[in-house]
């Protein structure tokens, strides 16, 4: 039975969210189940009303800051990973506060295999830590 993953994609910008949505297709024994917001608000309704595994935030959302965003997924949902996406090249790039909040980091422009391999490895490094 394929396992299920729950993905939360917080992007304004449409291309990303229909770009993750497409990448992140059932394959093998994964199934993904992918929602999309294009608001920091949206997401968080989002992120309070279902239980997400991964929840990839861009980092330069209009309205709030990804620092805030990601405090208010971790309080309302401490289970949940969470990846930055930027355009910027690497996770360096980010103040520290911002980046050192988060689980993982994710280049934009992406393939869908640095996609799956970032998720599982989160996943991987999750369930090493409950063990």
């Amino acid at each position: 039975m394929p396992r299920t993953i729950r993905v939360l994609v917080i992007d304004g910008e449409e291309i990303i969210l229909k770009s993750m949505s497409r990448a992140l297709r059932s394959e093998g024994d994964v199934d993904y189940m992918v929602a999309t917001a294009n608001t920091a608000l949206e997401g968080l309704r989002q992120v309070r009303s279902s239980i997400f595994d991964i929840v990839f935030v861009d980092y330069a959302l209009p309205g709030m800051n990804s620092r805030e965003v990601v405090r208010r997924i971790r309080n309302t949902s401490p289970s949940a990973s969470v990846v930055l996406m930027s355009g910027f090249s690497s996770a360096t790039a980010f103040p520290n506060e911002a980046a050192g909040n988060a689980d993982g980091f994710l280049s934009k422009p992406f393939t869908t295999g640095e996609i799956t391999s970032l998720i599982s490895r989160i996943l991987t490094q999750r369930s090493g830590n409950k063990a």
